[in-house]
């Protein structure tokens, strides 16, 4: 396993996107029911307001930093993260590994329209990729028994899994020893994009650490609070530590 680094009391892998890559394609093969997750600095927020999410997220298998801000404020550390490992990175070179190793995936979230969109876009892109299923993300607890029934028939190596944080790694958790799997992979709000619903930010944008930025121009009203008192939340929270440790250091 990678080297996991202590954040904000959030233990997070020191791994970079061409290693994740590998480790996906390792946990879809092995035949052991695995969780890989991310963390940002919304995600920092939720580890410390909900009790279940926090205790959780410290059972995940692989917890990756999924966006900048952690990255930065981790070099306020002793031990700093290598990159950010946002998932929409490294997908096309994810895809050409799950193709090679004929390795099976079922996308389960997004809007109805949205994860079909999703699907039909990557077969375009690629056409051996094997995807057995997929289902939204707006469901009941009937549908849901009607879900994992048929993902245990498909039985996908890889149950890609957005629905946002915290509902995704709650529920992944609860169906561990479910859904005939071998491996969770959380990946958010990642369907929007691969369906084209949302543009991601110019390469720029993203190369500075502005797609939050660009996000919120495509999303106000969803999500001014998550990014413009989320993020102040988050750095201040990112400061009281570094001086609490520092202080307990003397």
């Amino acid at each position: 396993m990678y080297k996991a680094i202590d954040f904000l009391g959030i233990k997070v892998n020191a791994i970079t996107k061409e290693e994740v890559v590998d480790k996906i394609l390792e946990f879809a093969l092995t035949d052991k029911h695995r969780i890989i997750t991310y963390i940002d600095a919304q995600c920092v927020n939720i580890f410390f307001r909900d009790p279940e999410y926090k205790k959780i997220i410290k059972k995940m298998d692989l917890v990756c930093a999924g966006g900048v801000g952690v990255v930065w404020a981790s070099k306020l550390f002793r031990n700093s993260l290598p990159e950010r490992v946002n998932s929409l990175d490294y997908f096309d070179r994810l895809a050409e590994g799950l193709i090679e190793k004929k390795i099976k995936i079922y996308l389960l979230g997004g809007k109805p329209g949205v994860v079909q969109k999703a699907v039909d876009e990557l077969k375009k892109r690629f056409s051996n990729l094997v995807i057995v299923g997929f289902h939204h993300g707006f469901f009941n607890e009937e549908q849901e028994d009607n879900i994992i029934k048929e993902i245990n028939v498909l039985k996908p190596n890889i149950l890609v899994v957005g629905m946002g944080v915290p509902r995704q790694e709650k529920w992944m958790y609860k169906q561990l020893n479910e859904a005939d799997v071998n491996l969770f992979w959380a990946v958010g709000a990642a369907f929007n994009s691969l369906s084209g619903a949302f543009k991601r930010a110019p390469k720029w944008m993203i190369s500075c650490g502005l797609e939050w930025l660009y996000r919120l121009y495509q999303e106000p009203n969803r999500l001014w609070k998550r990014y413009l008192v989320g993020n102040l939340v988050f750095i201040y929270r990112v400061l009281k530590y570094k001086i609490t440790s520092r202080y307990l250091e003397k």
